[in-house]
């Protein structure tokens, strides 16, 4: 006689559930019986051809309150490389959300050469998110036959409270081929794309200041991009725009694209004027991309000062004008600190390829205090000559890294009396005459080993 093996009356749901996941073609989320929560890649096995991309999604099972996460990942940078999502950020960087909010992000950045992959980011005023769901997105693209590992290093999530939540990790892996494959798992679900603050007609460009509120304390910098978003064929750009007089615009400097020749960049009074273009045999610029950063100081607490387009012209390499609409900014001033920022160890002005890691390090004072204390939301983006207030909130173990150069503190180099931002068609002899401080003295300040080589939008320190 034959032995009948009965499913037990609680595994019934969730096979129900399987079988109606199954038939209706939808992305399967795991139902684990222990109620454990999981880092997992989605799908688990892909399958991708050389030049052809593939999204794999990180995804959390079962978690309850969770606010905050920090993933660490690796793959073999020789069978496969990661596409960039924000082509408008210096690096590559990876989409984030949407089970999380985004509202305070820490670290979004791809090693292509180490293979590494790590983001941080969190919520700040949106409710714990509890269930399943996908948190991040990875898109690979193939670049040689083989099967590269997808393997979690380090996976911290955590409450509201930064109490951490047990988590266990499942590990992945991207398949590449000589030939297209069909993969034979379901696809999964393509993340939403970002929501356009105003409706605008097809095939028109958004030039907005960004962010918008932008939050800034009385005496202090905070850096506003004047970003475009959805250009096509964009070769040349003017932009005239006015601030409120709670606010003052201190500098403004060029961003990542439509750069070669800045023909006006100025400041004055409550003006804020910029003008450039690309130049031959650069190609029109199609996408989204911040096109310059202005640095705004706060002057007098209160909220809703204004920055206010004037007039914008963006054009084609022909000089034709394309269509555009425009979003204002708000920059809102306190009149004190955030908490945890009234002792002010100094300032530190960016210096170019530095990060708020690099500034932290210098001063050994934690990244994400000093991110609190100037406005900044994403610890990743930074601009040269942003003034920063260096908070005394101590950073210990302090991690290896690369280190800012000081700028003030024992052992630093004399104060800087001025900060010269580097124009096209100067050099170091004519800053020096300007300032009356002979040009070794401003090389030795600024560790310059060449008298004859800076670049134009350096930051100079003129004791």
């Amino acid at each position: 006689m034959k032995t009948k093996h009965l499913l037990p009356l609680f595994a019934l749901p969730l096979l129900s559930l399987t079988l109606v996941l199954s038939l209706a073609g939808l992305p399967r989320l795991s139902v684990y019986a222990q109620g454990g929560t999981v880092v997992r890649l989605v799908p688990a096995t892909g399958q991708v051809a050389v030049g052809e991309s593939i999204p794999v999604h990180v995804v959390v099972d079962n978690v309850t309150n969770l606010y905050r996460v920090e993933v660490h990942l690796t793959f073999d940078p020789n069978l496969v490389e990661v596409i960039d999502a924000d082509g408008g950020t210096e690096g590559i960087q990876i989409v984030l959300g949407p089970f999380l909010s985004v509202e305070s992000v820490t670290q979004n950045l791809v090693n292509a050469t180490a293979g590494r992959i790590d983001f941080s980011f969190g919520q700040t005023t949106a409710p714990p998110r509890s269930g399943s769901g996908t948190i991040a997105t990875i898109t690979f693209r193939g670049k040689a036959v083989g099967s590269s590992a997808l393997n979690f290093t380090s996976v911290i999530l955590s409450d509201p409270s930064g109490g951490p939540i047990a988590a266990t990790t499942q590990n992945g892996v991207v398949n590449v081929g000589g030939s297209v494959v069909t993969p034979t798992v379901a696809p999964t679900a393509t993340p939403p794309a970002t929501p356009t603050p105003t409706p605008v007609p097809p095939g028109t460009a958004v030039l907005s200041f960004v962010p918008s509120p932008a939050t800034v304390v009385v005496g202090q910098d905070v850096q506003v991009a004047l970003r475009v978003q959805n250009a096509s064929n964009l070769y040349g750009v003017e932009i005239h725009a006015v601030h409120d007089g709670g606010v003052d615009a201190t500098a403004i400097t060029p961003g990542a694209c439509v750069k070669d020749a800045v023909t006006q960049r100025s400041v004055e009074g409550n003006r804020i004027d910029y003008a450039a273009s690309l130049r031959a045999p650069s190609t029109p610029f199609s996408g989204n991309c911040d096109l310059a950063y202005v640095t705004i100081r706060g002057i007098t607490a209160g909220s809703g000062y204004r920055l206010s387009f004037v007039s914008v012209l963006l054009s084609d390499s022909s000089g034709r004008a394309l269509p555009v609409v425009t979003q204002n900014g708000v920059v809102n001033v306190s009149a004190s600190p955030p908490a945890g920022c009234t002792d002010i160890l100094g300032y530190h002005v960016v210096q170019r390829g530095e990060t708020l890691y690099a500034i932290g390090r210098a001063y050994k004072v934690r990244p994400d205090a000093i991110a609190r204390c100037n406005g900044i939301t994403n610890l990743s983006r930074i601009h040269a000559g942003t003034r920063l207030a260096i908070p005394n909130v101590p950073w210990s173990p302090v991690p290896p890294g690369p280190t800012a150069r000081p700028q003030f503190g024992p052992g630093t180099p004399p104060a800087c009396r001025y900060y010269h931002t580097v124009q096209a068609g100067e050099n170091l002899y004519r800053i020096s005459l300007r300032y009356g401080v002979s040009m070794w003295t401003i090389a030795q300040a600024n560790r310059l080993l060449n008298l004859n080589y800076i670049r134009v939008g350096q930051v100079l320190c003129i004791p």
